[in-house]
């Protein structure tokens, strides 16, 4: 991750689609997102490398936050060049994708829950978050001496409770 943040920078402020714009640039490969319908029940998330791009599949009717993180788990997986089968039956193919014949859904999200894979991926997504939120916390700001002996002891009874060692 550290190599991958290196090559990309961590825009600011965080934006996930001038970072993918970013690895698009840096792995010189297109990302293609597709927004489908997410029921109970249906994988959250789905990626697939294809000749000439890769495609994550994520639900568009769930928050924002929610969906950047089933982005940021498809990334997990193609960055770690996982591999898997898809485990959908036809009956859940069609439901997800009623326009594609099941065959074409199959192959277009051939990916497996290999629990060994999963835990990488979803680990990538958390720790990805948390370093962008450690970069984009605010520096500490420089602070006015008090202007008298009460507010200055207010101060430091504060600072001596709340201040990190």
């Amino acid at each position: 991750m550290d190599e991958v943040l290196r090559a990309t920078g961590v825009p600011q402020p965080w934006s996930l689609n001038e970072w993918l714009d970013r690895l698009e640039r840096v792995r010189g490969r297109d990302i293609d997102l597709c927004a489908l319908t997410w029921a109970p029940g249906d994988p959250t998330g789905a990626w697939q490398s294809r000749p000439d791009h890769d495609l994550i599949a994520y639900p568009h009717n769930t928050a924002s936050y929610h969906q950047d993180h089933i982005i940021l788990h498809e990334i997990g997986h193609m960055l770690f060049e996982h591999t898997g089968q898809c485990v959908l039956s036809d009956e859940e193919a069609r439901r997800l994708a009623p326009s594609l014949r099941a065959s074409a859904f199959v192959h277009l999200f051939g990916r497996t829950a290999v629990a060994e894979e999963e835990n990488e991926a979803e680990q990538f997504a958390h720790l990805l978050r948390a370093r962008v939120a450690a970069l984009s916390v605010p520096r500490s700001r420089h602070h006015r001496t008090p202007p008298n002996r009460a507010t200055a002891a207010t101060v430091a009874r504060l600072t001596t409770a709340f201040d990190r060692p």
